[in-house]
């Protein structure tokens, strides 16, 4: 299992999402999806991502 999510956005902007605030992640009509316990917790515009990385 994957212990973090780190995204990189164009603006030189960046998220790091812990293990324990997700469990699921998903791309859906242009937008990275992120979620927990089947609800969205976070949406971010996918056009606005530079890169999306899984770090275990």
């Amino acid at each position: 299992m994957y212990k973090k999510i780190r995204i990189n956005f164009r603006d030189a902007g960046e998220i790091i999402i812990p293990e324990d605030t997700w469990d699921d992640y998903d791309f859906y009509e242009g937008f990275i999806i992120i979620k927990k316990d089947e609800a969205w917790i976070a949406m971010y515009n996918a056009k606005d991502v530079f890169s999306l990385v899984l770090e275990k």
